[in-house]
């Protein structure tokens, strides 16, 4: 019973693996469905927009952002050379 069982579940495990693969393969395809429904994805493809309409997001002042970021690690880089000339 136990070997039945376990049979199963390497089934189903299998068989979403390849549910998996074929739906990565179906959107790394390019292709767009007819319609109102691949409108974004014609546009992005038509000009070299490199975005999902599934996984998007938007980040205003970004490279403010980064500025800061980097300016943080310049200051963390600094507190490390003076701690470790102290020691």
């Amino acid at each position: 019973m136990a070997e039945t069982n376990r049979k199963k579940d390497w089934l189903k495990f299998s068989g979403g693996l390849v549910l998996l693969g074929g739906m990565i393969l179906f959107f790394a395809s390019g292709y767009s469905p007819p319609g109102v429904c691949g409108e974004v994805l014609r546009h992005n493809q038509a000009n070299d927009i490199d975005a999902s309409p599934l996984i998007y997001s938007e980040v205003e002042n970004m490279a403010e952002l980064e500025e800061g970021v980097r300016k943080l690690r310049r200051e963390a880089r600094q507190r490390d050379e003076n701690n470790s000339k102290e020691q």
